[in-house]
Formats: C-alpha cells, sequence, structure tokens
C-alpha cells in the first residue's frame, strides 16, 4: 500500500512540474512575442524611413539635375542669338519663344549688362536685378528664391559675345513643373517639401496628410510638438550649417518622421516626411496575427501537454525498460571486454572526448580529450613509432573530419608493452564514432611467416638474389611491360661468369667459395638501381636486368663498374686465387622472354672468355633479324 501510495505521489509531483513547466512556457512566449513585436515595429520604422532617405535623396538628386539642364539648354541656345544679332527683335523672339515651349519656362529673355530686355513675346522692358547682374558679370550662372508668394524662380545665364560677357539669357521657370515629376500621389504616407534659405515653401506637396498652414517652415514647426527635446533653434542651425538630420514632431495626436538634407542650390532644403500612423495600421495588423498565432500556439501547447500526461506514465516503464537492457548489454560487453585483448573506444565530437574501455580497468572506462591521442602527443610519449607516425596522422585527420576510414594496422605502445592493433572505426551520425583495436599481433606474426616464406622461395638462399625461377619471371614481366610501352631507351641482359672460381673452391675450400658469391650478390645489388633485377642462376652464374638505359654508353658503363666491383683477390701468398667476370651482354630489341636473350648473352658470354676473361661483350640483332652484330 505504502508503494502504491509513493508511486502515486510521484505522478502528482510530475504532473505538477508539467504544469508549472508549461506555465513558464506560456509567459515565456507570451514575452518572446512581446519583444519580438517591438523589434518588428522597430525594423518596419527603419525600413520606412530607409524609403523616406531614399524619396529625400531622389528629390534632391531630380530638382538638382533638372535646374542644372535648364540651364544647359540656356547656355546652348546663345549662338542662335550670336548668329541673329540683337537688332532683329521678330528673329530673336521667335528663338526664345521657341526656348520657352520646348523646355517648359513660364517666360524667357534676353538681356544687356545695363538690364535692357526682350521676352518671347517680343515685349522690350528694363530689368532691375543686382545680385543677378553681379553673378552675370562675373561670368557665373544666377539662380533666384521663389519670386514673391509664387513657386517661380528665375534662371540667367551669362551670354557672351566675341569672348566677352555681353548680357544674360533668363528665364522663368515653376518649381511645381519638377514636383510634378515625382512619383508621389496626395494621399501617400509619404511626402516631401522644398523650402529656400529664407524657410519658405518653394513647393506644396499637396498631401492630405500634411499640417502645412503657414507659407514659412520656422513658424510652422513651432506649432508643433517636437519630440526627444531638439528645439527648433536646433534645427535651423543645422539647416544654416548645409548639414542633415532627422527628427519626429505630433500635431493634435499625430505624429511624422523626418529627415531634411541640402538641395545643393542656394541652401535650399528638402524636408522628406513618413506619416506615422501608417506605420500604426501596418503594426497592428500584424499583432493581430501575432496574436492569432500565439493563442494557436498555447491550445497546441496546452493540447501537447494533455497528451504528455496522458503517456508519460507509460514512457517512463518503456525509458525503465530501456535501461534495464541498456545495463545488462554493458555489463555485457565489460564481460567480453574482460577476456579480450580488443579494445573499444568511443568518440564524441560534441564535447571532444574519447573514451576507451580497457581491460584492465573494465569498470571504469577512461575518458580523455581527444586532442590527448593526437600524432604529436603519440609520438612524443613515444607510443608510436617515428615510421607509423605518418599513416597514424592521416587516419587522425580522417577521425577529426568524421570521415570513414578504412581498417589499417598501427604498432603501438599500449600499457608499456608494444603490440600490433588493427584500427576499426564505424560512423553513427556527424557527433559520435565508435570502433575497437582490435589485437594484431597473431595475424602479423602469421604474415611475418608468410613473407619469410615468399621471400625464401623467391631468393636464392646464399646470396639474397633473385633465383632463376623468380628471376625469370620478373624478367619477363618487364619485357612485356617494355614491348607494350616503348619509351626510346635500352634495356639489357647481363650474363656473368666468376673468372676462376672453381680454382678458388678447389684451393681455398668451399666456405671461401660460398663467401665469394655472397660477396659479388651483395656487391652487385649495391652497384644496380632499384629498377633493375639481380639474379644468381646457380653455381658462379649470375644475371642482370639492366631497364631504360639512356644509350649503348651507359649501358658500357655500367658493365665496365660491373667488372671493376666484382674483381677481387681471396687467399695469401701461393693459395691467392683473383676473382674477376667474364660478362656476357644482350640488347633486347624483339625478343618475347627471357630464354631468346639468355641464348644471345650466353653467346656474348663466350666472346667475352675467349677474348681474355675479366671483360664484356655486348651483342644485338640486326633490324631483320637474322643474324648477330657483335660489338
Amino acid at each position: 500500500m505504502k508503494k502504491k501510495r509513493a508511486e502515486t505521489e510521484n505522478k502528482l509531483t510530475r504532473v505538477v512540474a508539467i504544469a508549472v513547466v508549461s506555465v513558464i512556457m506560456v509567459i515565456v512566449i507570451i514575452a518572446a512575442f512581446t519583444i519580438n513585436f517591438n523589434k518588428i515595429y522597430g525594423l518596419l520604422l527603419e525600413k520606412d524611413m530607409e524609403q523616406v532617405r531614399f524619396t529625400s535623396s531622389f528629390v534632391t538628386k531630380l530638382i538638382s539635375t533638372e535646374i542644372e539642364n535648364l540651364q544647359a539648354a540656356l547656355d546652348s541656345s546663345q549662338r542662335v542669338f550670336i548668329q541673329t544679332g540683337n537688332n532683329q527683335e521678330e528673329t530673336a523672339a521667335k528663338y526664345l519663344d521657341d526656348i520657352s515651349r520646348k523646355f517648359g519656362f513660364k517666360k524667357v529673355g534676353l538681356s544687356d549688362l545695363a538690364g535692357n530686355s526682350i521676352d518671347n513675346t517680343g515685349k522690350r522692358e528694363r530689368l532691375y536685378n543686382d545680385k543677378m547682374f553681379d553673378s552675370i558679370k562675373n561670368g557665373k550662372k544666377y539662380i533666384s528664391n521663389v519670386l514673391n508668394l509664387s513657386d517661380i524662380m528665375l534662371i540667367a545665364v551669362p551670354f557672351y559675345k566675341d569672348n566677352q560677357v555681353a548680357g544674360t539669357i533668363w528665364g522663368y521657370y515653376s518649381i511645381s513643373s519638377i514636383s510634378d515629376k515625382i512619383e508621389l500621389n496626395d494621399k501617400s504616407h509619404r511626402y516631401f517639401q522644398i523650402i529656400d534659405d529664407t524657410g519658405l515653401y518653394i513647393s506644396d506637396s499637396g498631401n492630405i496628410n500634411s499640417f502645412a498652414e503657414d507659407r514659412n517652415i520656422w513658424k510652422e514647426l513651432t506649432r508643433y510638438k517636437i519630440s526627444d527635446g531638439i528645439t527648433v533653434d536646433q534645427i535651423k542651425k543645422t539647416v544654416e550649417k548645409g548639414q542633415g538630420g532627422e527628427f519626429h514632431f505630433s500635431y493634435k495626436g499625430k505624429g511624422r518622421y523626418v529627415t531634411y538634407e541640402p538641395l545643393g542650390i542656394n541652401n535650399w532644403y528638402v524636408f522628406s516626411v513618413l506619416v506615422e500612423e501608417y506605420l500604426g495600421d501596418y503594426a497592428t495588423k500584424i499583432e493581430t496575427i501575432f496574436f492569432g498565432m500565439l493563442w494557436g500556439i498555447l491550445i497546441g501547447l496546452f493540447l501537447l501537454v494533455g497528451l504528455i500526461g496522458r503517456y508519460i506514465f507509460t514512457d517512463l516503464r518503456e525509458v525503465k525498460k530501456h535501461n534495464e537492457e541498456l545495463s545488462l548489454k554493458n555489463s555485457l560487453l565489460f564481460m567480453v571486454v574482460k577476456h579480450t585483448n580488443d579494445i573499444p573506444f568511443e568518440v564524441d565530437f560534441q564535447n571532444n572526448t574519447l573514451t576507451v574501455y580497457s581491460n584492465t580497468n573494465s569498470e571504469q572506462p577512461l575518458v580523455r580529450k581527444i586532442e590527448y591521442y593526437a600524432p604529436e602527443n603519440m609520438l612524443s610519449h613515444g607510443w608510436i613509432t617515428a615510421e607509423e607516425y605518418p599513416d597514424y596522422r592521416d587516419s587522425f585527420k580522417k577521425l577529426i573530419r568524421g570521415e570513414k576510414i578504412q581498417p589499417v594496422v598501427f604498432k603501438m605502445k599500449i600499457n608499456g608493452k608494444w603490440d600490433y592493433n588493427k584500427l576499426h572505426i564505424k560512423i553513427v551520425n556527424q557527433n559520435r564514432m565508435i570502433g575497437f583495436l582490435e589485437d594484431y599481433n597473431e595475424q602479423m606474426l602469421q604474415e611475418q611467416k608468410i613473407k619469410e616464406i615468399r621471400i625464401k622461395s623467391q631468393t636464392d638462399s646464399l646470396t639474397g638474389l633473385y633465383n632463376r625461377e623468380h628471376f625469370t619471371i620478373e624478367c619477363n614481366k618487364y619485357i612485356k611491360e617494355e614491348a607494350n610501352n616503348p619509351n626510346g631507351k635500352i634495356s639489357a641482359l647481363f650474363l656473368l661468369d666468376l673468372d676462376h672460381f672453381k680454382s678458388a673452391n678447389d684451393t681455398l675450400g668451399h666456405m671461401t667459395g660460398d663467401q665469394i658469391l655472397r660477396e659479388c650478390g651483395n656487391k652487385m645489388k649495391a652497384i644496380i638501381r632499384e629498377t633493375d633485377l639481380a639474379g644468381r642462376l646457380g653455381g658462379d652464374e649470375f644475371v642482370l636486368f639492366i631497364r631504360n638505359a639512356k644509350d649503348m654508353q651507359s649501358l658500357r658503363i655500367c658493365a665496365e663498374k660491373v667488372n671493376q666491383v666484382l674483381k677481387q683477390s681471396y687467399g695469401t701468398g701461393t693459395n691467392s686465387v683473383t676473382i674477376s667476370a667474364s660478362i656476357g651482354i644482350a640488347v633486347w630489341t624483339t625478343e618475347k622472354s627471357f630464354e631468346d636473350l639468355y641464348k644471345m648473352a650466353d653467346q656474348a658470354l663466350y666472346k667475352a672468355k675467349d677474348k681474355g676473361r675479366d671483360r664484356y661483350h655486348i651483342v644485338l640483332k640486326d633490324k631483320d633479324g637474322s643474324i648477330f652484330q657483335i660489338e
């Protein structure tokens, strides 16, 4: 009964814990939604302010470019008046009228420096504009502020005659003509105002969201509540310095974000405005969607908690059963490890650890950082040899990268004893590997024995050179390779007989004879290349197969070297015998096998002996293969 009560109390505790966790999760989700909503509102504001800045920059560039184009139009037109002359009033008025209609001027005129002017209607009048004429006389272009309460500005460029300023071509132009080219409708949540250097509005946005009632922006701003402690005087000083900026103001509960920057003409400025209510409406829609999602998540969460509460006890029973099975398997693993020399291990990349299950301490696995088994550390501690280092390093790099590793054998010092171990690896997932070091000592011993048997079957027991059978196999293999892949170089078979060897054997004994054979074999191995072959056919008969010599002279040098190193005296006094070598050399051309070359080399050997021994003789076939040529 007590046991049942304890189980019930544990269940209730788990349910309460689940409820507490659920409440905390709800609070965290609500907080996360609130924070993210504020972030989204900030991002929306920043994104729209970027659009406002872009609009401001666009307006600035458009107006500057348009005015520059108008100045260029007036400037390029003066050549017509130079050709017609000022006395032809009807012609001058006609050209002025063409300029007015073509470029959209309200009025265009031509004036001398005294102010005597004629416009595109043919009307003559006297102009009084000291600022304009001061600029013109100095060869400078002129742009006025807006005239009176209109949006008309005066543009003038110098008129030259005989490379001297003779007057000006001037034109009246409406700022609204430029503003109309900016694609913002009167209901847009973004609009702009252009002011001159006195603060007067040059353009009227006509936007329904504009609060403007006064023609002067500085008077207009005094009606608004500006945020962040910024004053109208501060904004005005920034403008007077030719700098840009941003601010926020509210009026009758409605807010506006404003960015301003110089237009680059007469200290004119562009004020670009973003309607705050637009962001609020947009944010409200997002908030509605957010909280709809929130309620959906909360309902799903409560349903999930209910399902967890329903199945938690079943899960716990399954976990307990699984743990018992796992514990049983672990015990079985430790029992196996205890009675074997194999060493299982696992690699945890997430925790950067390598765990070794050793039979010396089965109940306590050895856990170390992966770097502990790095190649440099293993070598410095003397746990691997310098010969094993490259292969171990390559395998370790693959292990670190989580790559598949083919089983490879290493000689390693484990528990103070050098053993051969075969490394086996299996990738479980991107964070984990398992494997084991297989005790490979017995296999290595067997492989060594097999290798020794193979070497003995291939070599002459006295000299260590290839025996007749294996030399024949290897020689035929090389001949076949070279026949299939000719390279223009020379290969040849050297057949050697030791001169006076029988005399040395009879006089100095068989032990000395064996010594002579061993020394001759060692000398021949020492002077040939790794790609060449050396063998003993029996008795004092030796063979060499020299591959890919550069030319015939190289073969002669090789033969002379063999004659030189094999010539040696053995014994003392009257019992002294000088051993040398007679060499028959058969140059390979079209021969198909070792036997063919051997017959040729044997004939050359007899020639060498006939000439007095301790020398060499070279033979090769004619191109037609019918006879031997003797050198």
